[in-house]
């Protein structure tokens, strides 16, 4: 197999044209004319972090364009669906995202209808009533889940249950939310001088001063990013939750990592993780799927957020076969301790993870959603400097790899979650 070279990925793309709004709000800008389609991003420094109640920041986000004191929600839907206007809203720990997707030319009709949400979103009764059915049976059937249920556990054993990244809303919690709740949470943090703008694809010069002109009006007060704190859970071992009725049960296993995101040894894991359970061919799946038939897939991957970075492997299995599939994660976890990685595994690895790289970046939107990814982890470029000198040639050796799995990777150290 030719071994492919960092050095020749061209990745000019990848740093957006940095704008600021009247006010100081920085403006990124992803230019591509080659389609007539934007891309719009406002985001907030308002994810559940800053909530006092359960599903008051999602739910804040959720319901932002459910009328305004000029138009009621169906207005609102009727004026997107009309123009094709694609919107995504997302919450997570520190963020929440308001995006949108219209053709070029509906741009400029288009902002002065999300500026009046962000502002005057009045969050009605009925429209919250509608919305709370709804998420309270949403979370009544992802309590039945294995799945959920463990990924619930996990987080909370590594976190711990005052943590924000290890606590989480249930049934119960929807009842005791209300619209004052959303309300008093919109005029806290939605305020203007909190925006950062991302904008992407074929943007028409004017769209820039419309921007700038409806959301640059409020000077940024110099507010700080939001920092979470330290884990408080860390815990270990094996935690088994039976659940009735359940004939698959899933598995969580791994760990909070000792790294942050600009460690050299925290690229050299990434290397170790692909190899582990991070692609089709890797050694959970090829142990566990393919020569024991456990499971319909195995992985494992590493999840970057701001202040912390997770390990984990995931799978789903038969009731029955928990205690054979643990027996050989820890089998593949041992013999990256214990074995040096093959020269041709290793480069075959390589290669996969800047194929992986240049198919997640082929794209002005995908570059635009792995900036937004980043900028929320108060990630820079030097990660992407320090991860492709490791997957040149010779940036890793075995001797290294070894060296980081024996400080990380032993069982002892991991967390072991199985619900079903």
């Amino acid at each position: 197999m030719t071994e492919m070279n960092p050095q020749d990925i061209d990745r000019s793309g990848l740093v957006p044209q940095i704008h600021h709004l009247r006010g100081g709000q920085p403006l990124y800008l992803f230019y591509d004319k080659h389609i007539d389609i934007v891309r719009l991003d406002l985001v907030f420094e308002a994810g559940t972090a800053l909530q006092d109640k359960f599903l008051q920041a999602a739910s804040a986000i959720q319901l932002i364009t459910e009328g305004t004191p000029r138009h009621t929600a169906q207005q609102i839907a009727e004026f997107m669906d009309f123009r094709g206007i694609i919107i995504e809203k997302n919450c997570d720990t520190v963020r929440s995202t308001l995006t949108a997707y219209c053709l070029s030319r509906y741009i400029g009709e288009l902002l002065p209808l999300l500026y009046e949400c962000v502002t005057e979103a009045v969050y009605p009764q009925t429209e919250f009533d509608v919305f709370a059915t709804k998420r309270k049976q949403q979370l009544m059937t992802a309590a039945l889940k294995p799945s959920h249920v463990a990924r619930c556990r996990f987080y909370e054993g590594i976190y711990g249950h005052a943590h924000p990244l290890g606590r989480f809303a249930t049934s119960d919690d929807v009842d005791l939310l209300t619209v004052d709740d959303i309300r008093r949470f919109h005029k806290k943090y939605y305020d203007l001088s909190r925006l950062t703008v991302m904008m992407g694809g074929n943007v028409p010069a004017d769209a820039v001063a419309l921007v700038d002109s409806l959301f640059g009006n409020v000077e940024t007060q110099g507010l700080d990013a939001v920092t979470l704190p330290p884990s408080m859970g860390n815990a270990t071992g094996l935690q088994r939750i039976a659940m009735d009725g359940a004939v698959q049960a899933a598995l969580r296993v791994g760990r909070e990592l000792p790294y942050r995101w600009g460690d050299i040894d925290y690229s050299r894991f990434m290397v170790l993780n692909t190899i582990l359970g991070g692609y089709f061919g890797s050694r959970l799946m090829t142990n566990i799927r393919e020569d024991k038939g456990y499971t319909y897939g195995i992985y494992s991957q590493t999840h970057l957020m701001r202040g912390s970075i997770l390990f984990y492997i995931v799978s789903e299995v038969a009731v029955d076969k928990v205690d054979a599939t643990m027996t050989e994660i820890e089998r593949e976890l041992s013999r990256l301790i214990e074995e040096p990685v093959p020269a041709e595994e290793l480069k075959l690895v390589k290669t996969c993870m800047l194929g992986d790289f240049m198919r997640s970046v082929d794209g002005v939107f995908e570059r635009m959603e792995r900036f937004a990814s980043m900028a929320s982890c108060g990630i820079s470029e030097q990660f992407t400097d320090t991860l492709f000198g490791i997957l040149g040639e010779d940036g890793v050796t075995s001797d290294e790899l070894q060296r980081v799995a024996s400080t990380v990777l032993d069982k002892n150290s991991l967390l072991m979650v199985a619900a079903g």
